[in-house]
């Protein structure tokens, strides 16, 4: 957002405004950025050789930032060329190759997120929505997604497959659901083709978690959702495996984390539910000691929405809670391979980071600028207060004409804010419009 500097905005005429707008070009130095800092971040990759530098990817616009000081200050060095389409997931085979896929297509970068090509999925009727990399072949690219059968209505598991690098993919669908949507998937860094997918699925009015194993790098899928005692209208929400160890996996679910174990005659894969006060949107291992485990998501603390972590130092079995910690609904966490005491979370409201293995949280986004502006008021008795909300991400005020800002909430369940009313006699009074309530 701009604001023009302190004492113009209020004193030029309407026509001069509609002119600035038509011929930005001659005008564009009397207007400075002035913020607020943020936006929605799908992801972030850290140097495997150096943990201060980071590189981080946004939604709605789609621009890549990269920092070379941990996080301290950013520059912007590339855009996803996406047109109006949603990104819906990123993934890296290493610092210089990252991915990203919208529904229909799926880009790389081959220079660390300067620029980017994109290649079509071949299916015209199955939307990707989560993508992962084969730690062992980088060119081996998997992606996890559903179908619509218009004619049954019926849902399925679409699952992608790149032997190029994201260039050409196939498809191939599996089971049939009333409903189904993939929230994560997650592939194994001892055994590749060992990958895991979860969401939530539907037969008839029954909800419940969705978790699908292959051990054939996606050729046959098996659902084992059962295996985790998965309850009606319990989803599962984030997977991950072990770095070292593909036989323990941790899934995320309702106010708990599923941890797998091999045990029995046949060695069964079976799992432990471990209470947890929050939801586990995301889950991170750390790569240097496996025990360590980070859990982001979620919480509610006397009868208001808060966004936590969890860190686990006994492979899950037991949790100890940071609470709200992060601003909004985290997306990625990301244990930096290069100083695993440093990990980045990514927020549909911000970077957030920890440099103490997640005992303390801090904003990691100052100086990205990375989202829309959807609506906005200018206190009439107040000129310096300025609310805005910022697109999907909440609220935002400042009482010093851009100088600062804070976060002001959300309302939870709602559409975005789409109108922004001050009291012209009082500025603490303030109306918004939400559009889908």
């Amino acid at each position: 957002m701009c604001f023009s500097k302190p004492g113009e905005l209020y004193s030029v005429p309407f026509t001069f405004l509609f002119i600035l707008i038509l011929s930005s070009a001659a005008f564009c130095e009397s207007w400075e950025c002035a913020g607020p800092s943020g936006g929605y971040f799908l992801g972030a990759v850290t140097n495997p050789a150096d943990a201060s530098q980071v590189t981080v990817i946004t939604n709605g616009p789609s621009n890549v930032f990269r920092s070379m000081d941990g996080g301290i200050s950013w520059s912007k060095i590339g855009e996803i060329p996406t047109a109006y389409y949603v990104l819906n997931d990123v993934c890296a085979a290493n610092f210089l190759t990252l991915y990203a896929i919208t529904s229909g297509q799926c880009y790389r970068s081959m220079d660390g997120g300067v620029t980017w090509s994109y290649a079509n999925f071949s299916s015209p009727t199955a939307s990707a929505y989560r993508i992962c990399v084969n730690p062992v072949d980088g060119n081996m690219i998997f992606a996890a997604g559903r179908q619509y059968n218009s004619t049954n209505r019926t849902y399925s598991l679409a699952f992608f497959k790149s032997a190029d690098g994201g260039q050409r993919w196939n498809v191939s669908v599996f089971f049939s659901f009333d409903y189904f949507y993939p929230y994560d998937m997650a592939i194994s860094g001892s055994d590749p083709d060992v990958i895991y997918i979860v969401g939530y699925k539907a037969v008839g009015s029954n909800y419940s978690g969705a978790l699908f194993k292959s051990t054939d790098g996606g050729v046959a899928w098996t659902d084992i959702s059962s295996s985790a005692g998965t309850e009606p209208y319990y989803y599962f929400y984030s997977v991950v495996v072990d770095p070292r160890d593909a036989d323990k996996v941790y899934v995320g679910g309702n106010y708990c984390v599923y941890c797998s174990v091999r045990s029995g005659r046949d060695l069964d894969l079976l799992w432990t539910r471990i209470p947890i006060q929050l939801y586990p949107m995301s889950i991170g291992v750390d790569p240097a000691d496996s025990s360590r485990i980070y859990a982001a998501g979620i919480n509610f603390i006397e009868n208001k929405t808060a966004y936590s972590v969890g860190v686990s130092t006994d492979y899950g079995q037991s949790w100890t809670l940071h609470d709200d910690c992060i601003r909004s609904e985290a997306v990625q966490v990301e244990v930096a391979r290069a100083s695993p005491s440093t990990i980045y979370i990514s927020t549909y409201n911000g970077l957030f980071k920890s440099s103490d293995s997640g005992n303390s949280w801090t904003i990691a986004h100052e100086g990205i600028h990375a989202t829309r502006i959807t609506a906005l008021a200018v206190a009439p008795s107040e000129p310096s207060t300025v609310i805005v909300e910022y697109d999907g991400c909440g609220l935002m005020g400042t009482y010093n004409s851009g100088l600062s800002w804070d976060y002001l909430g959300y309302f939870v369940g709602c559409g975005n804010v789409c109108d922004i009313i001050i009291n012209p006699d009082d500025a603490d009074a303030v109306l918004a419009l939400e559009g889908s309530g």
